[in-house]
C-alpha cells in the first residue's frame, strides 16, 4: 500500500516547465505531429541531461521550434506555443532567418524591425513570469555564411542591448563557436554554418545547462 501512495505523490508532484522556442536549430527534427516529440538536437540532449542531474524534479519539457522561421513568424505564435503554455523557464532561440531571408528571398529585415520583434517576443514571455533565457543566433565560416557576418553583429548587439536592459541570460553561442573554431574545423560543429552538428548540439546544450543550474540548484 506504501508503494501504492509513492508512486501516486510522485505522478501529483508539480511539473517544471520548460519551453524551447525557435527555429530549425530548436526543432530538429521533431514530429510536429507529437506534441511530446523534443526533435534529435539540443533540446533533446538537454532534457535528458536535466533529468539525469535532477533525478528527483519532473520535468515537463516542449519543443516549438519551427523551421525557417524569423522573428515575426515566432511573435504571431508565441501567444499559443508559449504563453499558453504557462513555462517555469523559456529558452528563445532565433534571429539567422532575419538574416538569411536577405540572401534566399531578397527580403530586408532591417534592424528597428528585428529590434521590435525581439522586444515583443521578450515581453510577452517575461508577462508569463518564466525565467528567460536567449541563445544567440549564430553562423561559422563555412560555404558562404560569412557575407551573413555584418548582419548578424548587428542582430546580435540588440539582443545584447535587450538583455542587458531586461536582465536576461544571455548565451553567447556565436562568441564561443567563433572562438572555439580558431583552432577546431568549423565543420565539426556545423554542417553548414548554421545548423549544428551532434556535437554542436552538444555544446549548445551544455552552454544552457550551465545558466539553468544557477536557477535549479
Amino acid at each position: 500500500m506504501s508503494n501504492i501512495k509513492e508512486e501516486t505523490v510522485q505522478d501529483e508532484a508539480p511539473c517544471t516547465k520548460i519551453v524551447f522556442f525557435g527555429d530549425s536549430i530548436t526543432e530538429s527534427g521533431r514530429n510536429h505531429m507529437d506534441e511530446n516529440d523534443l526533435g534529435v538536437g539540443y533540446v533533446k540532449i538537454a532534457a535528458g541531461k536535466l533529468r539525469l542531474l535532477y533525478p528527483d524534479t519532473r520535468f515537463c519539457f516542449v519543443n516549438r521550434g519551427n523551421g525557417g522561421e524569423r522573428t515575426a513568424e515566432l511573435v504571431a505564435r508565441v501567444e499559443k506555443d508559449v504563453v499558453a503554455e504557462k513555462p517555469d523557464y523559456v529558452v528563445l532561440e532565433v534571429g539567422i532567418n532575419d538574416v538569411w531571408c536577405r540572401f534566399s528571398r531578397g527580403e530586408e529585415v532591417t534592424p528597428e524591425a528585428f529590434r521590435a520583434n525581439y522586444e515583443k517576443l521578450t515581453d510577452a514571455i517575461l508577462a508569463t513570469g518564466a525565467k528567460l533565457y536567449l541563445i544567440q543566433p549564430y553562423a561559422l565560416k563555412m560555404g558562404d555564411k560569412q557575407r551573413f557576418r555584418p548582419f548578424l553583429n548587428r542582430f546580435n548587439d540588440i539582443i545584447r542591448e535587450i538583455a542587458r536592459e531586461k536582465n536576461l541570460t544571455l548565451i553567447p553561442v556565436d562568441e564561443i563557436f567563433t572562438g572555439v573554431t580558431q583552432d577546431i574545423d568549423p565543420a565539426q560543429f556545423s554542417t553548414d554554418g548554421v545548423h549544428p552538428t551532434h556535437r554542436g548540439c552538444r555544446y549548445i546544450a551544455d552552454l544552457l545547462i550551465k545558466e539553468l543550474k544557477k536557477c535549479l540548484g
